[in-house]
């Protein structure tokens, strides 16, 4: 199934703010130097490159789609 440009932009915004959410949490964790769960601080780690991974892959779908 192809997706239209539109579609992608959607969930291109929706990654950007998921990758937003898990860095703003990360960050306020360590600067309130709060101990977290260090599993969950590797899920948090492994959630922010994924999604990175997965906007870098809708950016390329993106341009394709768009004709560039």
């Amino acid at each position: 199934m192809t997706l239209s440009v539109a579609e992608l932009v959607t969930q291109r915004s929706m990654l950007t703010i998921v990758i937003a959410a898990c860095t703003s949490a990360r960050a306020v964790f360590d600067k309130a130097d709060d101990v977290i769960d260090p599993q969950f601080r590797e899920e948090l780690d492994r959630m922010i490159e994924r999604s990175t991974s997965e906007l870098e892959k809708l950016n390329a779908a993106i341009g394709q789609a768009a004709g560039g």
